[in-house]
């Protein structure tokens, strides 16, 4: 967690001077690839800034308003995050359209420069989140934005070199018009893991039947019922289960039942918020899942 609070300060310095050199260099070079790079480049840095945040709160001990702790912080961070992607998107083809309607002669050297600049930079800040990346919703949301503007900026330098040697500044349009759709098919890729996160919705690589199976074949059980399975976040996965029992035994010597069955959630399937109702009969009120 501390390292990849670091990572994500150093991103936002990093971030922020890239900003500002293309933002600036694509009002001197007259590209409107440029510039639409610079201000989602804007929506980078404001997502750092919140997933920073999110990642010092989450961090936070459950209380007694918030039983679950505060994982759910870097979730709506990641929503902010790809909100603001979609809105930046829409800019960015509206903008794309005008320049279509009236086309502009640019500076291409500056272009090239400011792009070798953004490959450099947008590189170097994935691999420093690429870690915390790998489980975390919100890290993999600030990767998506920074490998797709190390993307956005090699094909700004291909088209530079092209309009270079063609004189073909349309090939500016067609290139912020690409990235705006990049930008916007990567945000509703993500809002869509984001959404069934925050409705509760199963990870897509855990099975109900599977874990069914998996907690039967275990000493002393003989099914579990009524089993729900959430993400907290996306590294943070939660079960709560009634498991029949195939003898009556003593409260005590369920205990060791209990911990096989956190033991064998953790290892096969990544779960270790786990809620155990044991019983000897068919559960009466159990919600039953609707295949």
């Amino acid at each position: 967690m501390h390292s990849s609070t670091k990572a994500l300060g150093w991103a936002a310095i990093l971030t922020a001077a890239h900003f500002t050199a293309k933002l600036i260099g694509g009002y001197m070079t007259n590209s409107l690839a440029l510039i639409s790079d610079a201000w989602h480049l804007l929506t980078d840095l404001l997502s750092l800034v919140l997933s920073w945040l999110a990642m010092k709160v989450s961090n936070h001990p459950p209380t007694k308003w918030a039983t679950f702790g505060f994982h759910r912080v870097g979730i709506l961070a990641a929503l902010l995050n790809n909100l603001s992607l979609i809105g930046i998107s829409f800019y960015i083809l509206y903008e794309a359209y005008v320049r279509f309607l009236n086309p502009a002669a640019l500076e291409t050297a500056g272009m090239l420069w400011l792009s070798l600049l953004g490959i450099g930079a947008s590189a170097i800040i994935a691999v420093l989140v690429s870690n915390g990346a790998k489980n975390n919703l919100n890290m993999r949301s600030v990767w998506l934005h920074f490998a797709g503007e190390a993307c956005a900026s090699l094909g700004i330098l291909i088209g530079g070199i092209v309009i270079y040697f063609t004189g073909w500044f349309w090939v500016d349009t067609v290139l912020s018009a690409g990235l705006g759709l990049t930008i916007f098919r990567g945000a509703v890729t993500m809002l869509r893991d984001i959404t069934i996160i925050l409705l509760e919705g199963i990870p897509s690589d855990i099975s109900i039947d599977r874990i069914a199976e998996t907690l039967s074949e275990l000493p002393y059980v003989e099914t579990a019922k009524d089993i729900h399975v959430w993400c907290l976040a996306e590294e943070s996965i939660a079960l709560s289960a009634h498991v029949r029992l195939d003898r009556d035994i003593k409260l005590s010597q369920t205990e060791p039942i209990l911990h096989d069955i956190k033991y064998t959630l953790g290892e096969k399937f990544n779960i270790h918020h786990v809620n155990i109702q044991f019983e000897l009969q068919e559960c009466s009120d159990c919600h039953h899942i609707v295949k």
